[in-house]
């Protein structure tokens, strides 16, 4: 048995170097991927609150849009009287 170690001895410390990176790596790449999970969320928040904002500004030009033609309808019937 030692002897089939002693011959070994590079081998079996590749291989476990070889363990060692992988379980290393996939550490890595979960840290990675909570990572860009993190940012997406982060920048489907940044579109939420543009667009918010974009939305808000749209409703803001309807009402004044609607706040012009009543006082020019309103202009019209008063006027004729």
């Amino acid at each position: 048995m030692w002897e089939l170690i002693a011959g070994n001895w590079h081998q079996i410390i590749f291989i476990a170097m070889l363990i060692v990176v992988g379980v290393r790596l996939e550490s890595e790449v979960k840290s990675l991927r909570k990572d860009v999970e993190d940012i997406e969320k982060r920048d489907t928040y940044v579109e939420v609150v543009k667009l918010r904002a974009e939305v808000d500004v749209l409703n803001k030009q309807v009402s004044s849009l609607w706040e012009f033609i009543n006082k020019l309808r309103d202009k019209l019937n008063g006027g004729g009287h």
